[in-house]
């Protein structure tokens, strides 16, 4: 079993996104992850990038703010 999981934060490069998808999920190839950045179509829909799983890493630490 993999460590990936929806919801989970992680760094891709110098990046912060939270995995959305899971390989052969929603068209995400085998040995991929959907990765949302935050990004937005020009329709407020939100739209992810399919990342290599090997240029993901999981953030072990966050914080909450209210």
């Amino acid at each position: 079993m993999s460590d990936f999981e929806k919801g989970k934060f992680v760094k891709v490069g110098n990046d912060i996104g939270v995995i959305v998808s899971l390989e052969n999920e929603n068209n995400t190839p085998e040995g991929h992850l959907g990765i949302w950045y935050g990004e937005l179509t020009d329709e407020g829909t939100p739209k992810y990038r399919t990342v290599p799983k090997e240029y993901c890493f999981l953030v072990q630490k966050t914080e909450i703010y209210h």
